[in-house]
């Protein structure tokens, strides 16, 4: 797969869909939000936010998007909702 692209993840009924989603560097991933309450997509744990990225609140019919350069794995969460938690795999080029 080339570098840059797009991938997708869906929030409904207080979930990411998919919860994991693997990428190659230097694509962009744009979370929506497919529900009727807001979201926010915040990078690390609820314990450790790691600062690397915040949505803020996503309305119902919002998106997000980043993009990922690094390999690595990276949590995210929804600061709303308990167990509304995801995560970003950049696979190595």
């Amino acid at each position: 797969m080339p570098a840059g692209g797009e991938a997708e993840v869906i929030m409904q009924n207080i979930a990411f869909q998919p919860q994991e989603i693997t990428v190659q560097p230097g694509m962009t991933v744009t979370w929506v939000n497919q529900d009727s309450v807001p979201h926010t997509v915040t990078a690390g744990t609820r314990e450790n936010p790691t600062g690397m990225f915040d949505s803020g609140n996503i309305p119902p019919d919002g998106t997000f998007q980043f993009t990922f350069e690094e390999p690595g794995t990276y949590d995210y969460f929804c600061s709303i909702h308990e167990g509304m938690d995801g995560v970003v795999v950049v696979e190595q080029q």
